[in-house]
């Protein structure tokens, strides 16, 4: 989305985003007269209108020239934006590369460089909204060969510097396949103007999770590092005499014979055994 007025620097990187997040966003050409600091309400009518919970809005004016806005919305209201502006030194749209586009809908490897992304709250929510704009539809497996391009983000100097590579698999002579960059654009170094942090019941509600999502607590199990689920079992003491076995002639008890008397059968018989 483009304000105005705007730069063709920033047009053309918002287009480029764009298109690294298809078929799941799209470009409004038309130009909105917006501050999104001073009024957010015309952005939050354009999220409700196309029913978009993510937006770059682009600017241009002296004070902050070349000026790019991330952010994002929880039920049509601002959750949290960053304000960036573009380094036009170093800036180098996709059609300046000499390389392969990836496959559209494809999910990208995305990297962050840098303690500030972990410490400080502005960027700790640029790389959440960063995280939110590329991702893309949540899977649960993916495919080798869908992983085709890598996001890297590296926060240094004041900076957030964006490349974006295009992954090539090629043989080894192993199973794992050799792999190898090539940076397609674009490439961007930002500079984090102003911030504006969600609000807490805002955040907490967005961040609210439902019932029927969350796994049960089941007593006694626990998964290992290695992924496999491991289970505890309380038993009493068995007495083993009583164990069921296999039914054998062999193994059964014979039957005690009875003594034989030896005075009683020769008293019966007559005779006198001395």
């Amino acid at each position: 989305m483009f304000g105005q007025p705007s730069s063709q620097i920033c047009k053309d990187l918002s287009r480029d985003l764009c298109s690294i997040t298809k078929p799941n966003s799209k470009v409004l050409d038309r130009k909105k007269e917006c501050r999104p600091f001073e009024d957010v309400e015309p952005l939050e009518y354009l999220a409700r209108k196309n029913d978009s919970s993510l937006f770059a809005f682009s600017t241009h004016n002296k004070k902050r020239p070349h000026n790019m806005t991330l952010g994002r919305m929880f039920n049509h209201k601002l959750l949290g934006m960053c304000e960036m502006g573009v380094n036009v030194k170093t800036f180098k749209a996709i059609k300046d590369f000499d390389c392969e586009g990836h496959g559209i809908g494809s999910k990208p490897c995305m990297t962050f460089s840098g303690d500030v992304f972990d410490s400080v709250p502005e960027y700790v929510q640029l790389k959440s909204i960063l995280i939110d704009m590329f991702k893309g539809v949540v899977v649960d497996n993916i495919a080798l060969s869908g992983l085709d391009h890598v996001l890297a983000f590296t926060a240094a100097d004041g900076e957030v510097a964006m490349r974006h590579y295009r992954i090539a698999l090629k043989k080894s002579g192993t199973r794992v396949p050799l792999v190898e960059l090539k940076e397609m654009g674009p490439r961007v170094d930002w500079t984090v103007r102003r911030s504006t942090l969600p609000a807490p019941d805002l955040k907490r509600e967005a961040m609210k999770q439902s019932t029927q999502l969350k796994q049960k607590k089941r007593k006694n199990l626990e998964t290992n590092s290695m992924g496999d689920t491991l289970g505890r079992i309380h038993m009493q003491a068995q007495n083993i005499h009583l164990l069921q076995t296999r039914k054998v002639k062999a193994l059964k008890k014979r039957k005690v014979a009875k003594a034989v008397d030896t005075d009683a059968v020769a008293a019966d018989d007559g005779f006198h055994v001395e």
